[in-house]
């Protein structure tokens, strides 16, 4: 299995991680055809891969220069400010335009903001914030494009875990973040264009080592923040990420590389035992400190799936690991009912149901005054929040819907069929883990009462005999392979 390795002793920023795959053999050419395929502002950007030195090692720099002339870009920074910490208040090892703290504003939702530069790090550049991009609007941008599959879930399962840290650090709902136009092309090229690396690598599995996160403070338009910035330490608190202790007084870690992270991560700690090494990559950050290589360094090879003993890392070892699941962010939609006839609320499940929603159920209760009542509970992509609420709104009795946004952790899904005599097929539904190890096996339910009619079989047979199917149809299964 192809397995990569993400080693961020020194930190890690989206362009870093962007560099290290470029580095270890992505092709630029590919990134920047495969960018072109979302629907961003024509001459917006343009892209640069260079070499630089960092602490004597040749690593891969990569740029996203914004073109509007009133934009600061990456490219512009003045470099050299950076070699002395002692007299800056926020010095980056690497400047992500996303890397940014949600506010309201004044206004009643939240905003993903840059952090405010101020103008002798960056020369006079200014820019207006009246454009700005919901989370929703990247989302729907990613998903019209044409990009593969694979590349479009990553890409926008990074967006959902950055943006559910912000939601949870401002208490504004997930579909309320917004990015400022500046930094949301900046995190667009960043995070679609790691997954678009990440993905013709042909990477199976990935695992990151512990990551320091810097001190000091960060200086924003509303004031100083202490790093790490509350964003980072919600996305390594939801990944269980462990952390390496740094002595540095700058920021170590940006949101969108902790987003990036926290989302490929399938094992934290020491690096796993690779059968052969492919590929290394290092992607540099923007400052070069003399003591030490501020790079990510990633390798590529075949692994075994155990990793190394070393007492200053969190072990990892895949064949005794509890099982790893992919974890995605989801709407919850709840209301309560009182005064809703059985026949409304029916036709409101099957209208969620066709419309997108997840899952629905409905939960009896009793409300106020003795009354009985129904919960009406339903599971959505952030996407479909709104809408779905709308709909909540127009098919039922209720004058409010509550939500909020959760993470949730799913098996990879297949199906098999399985035939019993001369009965009907029977699909069989396999869950399985990140580690491809089955899980849960259960027949579709349809299929057992077509097959438990047609055969005057009881259901509960019927379950019996697929389930007992199944197994026998996997055991085989792993023999021929």
């Amino acid at each position: 299995m192809k397995t990569a390795y993400f080693d961020c002793a020194f930190g890690a920023a989206g362009d870093m991680l962007v560099a290290s795959c470029l580095d270890a053999g992505a092709s630029l050419a590919v990134l920047e055809a495969q960018l072109a395929l979302l629907d961003l502002p024509e001459h917006s950007y343009k892209l640069a891969k260079s070499a630089v030195n960092r602490c004597s090692i040749v690593s891969c720099k990569f740029d996203v220069h914004l073109l509007n002339e009133d934009v600061p870009c990456k490219s512009d920074h003045n470099h050299d400010h950076h070699d002395d910490h002692n007299h800056h208040d926020h010095d980056h090892d690497h400047h992500d335009h996303d890397q940014a703290h949600a506010s309201d504003h004044g206004h009643d939702h939240g905003h993903v903001h840059e952090h405010d530069h101020s103008p002798e790090h960056h020369g006079n550049h200014s820019h207006s914030h009246d454009m700005e991009r919901p989370l929703t609007e990247i989302l729907a941008l990613i998903d019209a494009s044409a990009l593969p599959v694979a590349v479009k879930k990553l890409a926008a399962d990074i967006f959902r875990k950055l943006g559910l840290a912000e939601s949870q650090v401002h208490g504004v709902a997930l579909d309320q973040i917004h990015f400022h136009e500046v930094g949301a092309i900046d995190a667009i090229v960043d995070i679609v264009g790691f997954a678009i690396a990440y993905h013709e690598l042909g990477i199976e599995k990935s695992y990151v080592s512990p990551v320091p996160l810097g001190g000091g403070t960060v200086k924003t338009m509303h004031g100083l923040f202490p790093v790490p910035g509350p964003a980072v330490l919600n996305l390594l608190k939801s990944a269980r990420a462990p952390i390496r202790q740094f002595d540095v007084q700058y920021e170590c870690l940006t949101p969108t590389g902790a987003a990036i992270l926290a989302t490929i991560a399938q094992g934290w700690g020491a690096h796993p035992a690779f059968n052969h090494v492919d590929a290394i990559g290092y992607g540099a950050g923007t400052i070069n400190p003399d003591g030490h290589p501020n790079v990510v360094r990633l390798i590529i090879g075949e692994s075994s799936g155990r990793v190394e003993k070393n007492s200053d890392f969190a072990q990892i070892d895949t064949n005794s690991q509890p099982a790893s699941y992919r974890s995605e962010v989801v709407a919850v939609l709840e209301c309560n009912l009182d005064d809703c006839s059985p026949q409304i609320l029916a036709h409101a499940v099957e209208s969620l149901i066709e419309s997108g929603a997840l899952d629905v159920a409905i939960t009896p209760l009793t409300m106020k005054k003795g009354r009985p009542g129904h919960k009406l509970s339903v599971v959505a992509t952030p996407e479909d929040c709104r809408r779905l609420q709308e709909l909540i709104l127009k098919e039922t009795t209720s004058l409010g819907v509550r939500s909020y946004f959760c993470e949730r952790i799913v098996l990879e899904r297949d199906f098999q069929e399985v035939t019993l005599g001369d009965g009907p097929s029977i699909r069989i539904k396999i869950g399985r883990d990140l580690n491809g190890r089955i899980i849960n096996v259960h027949p579709e339910y349809e299929d057992l009462v077509n097959y438990s009619r047609t055969s005057n079989t009881s259901l509960k047979d019927a379950l019996l005999l697929s389930l007992n199917a199944a197994a026998s149809h996997i055991e085989r299964s792993k023999i021929d392979g």
